[in-house]
């Protein structure tokens, strides 16, 4: 992932104006832990959409501290 690259862009450009491709689940993942539950997500494989559902809704453990716990989980990190 060029991290650097997305933070450059999700700095100039609206979040909500962006699609980001994440045709794996490491991906998808890496997304909505630095983006959020709600950033967009193209290139997605037909049996992927349930699974990616479920990451954005924290019900996997990739996701679950992020999505459930907020703020929180990183203030208690700290």
């Amino acid at each position: 992932m060029r991290t650097g690259l997305v933070d450059e862009i999700v700095h100039e450009v609206d979040l909500g104006s962006l699609i980001f491709e994440a045709p794996t689940k490491a991906s998808q993942a890496w997304f909505i832990k630095q983006l959020g539950p709600a950033v967009n997500l193209g290139n997605i494989p037909p049996d992927e959409v349930i699974p990616l559902e479920t990451l954005r809704l924290g019900l996997r453990g990739d996701t679950l501290k992020e999505v459930l716990l907020g703020d929180r989980a990183e203030a208690r990190a700290s």
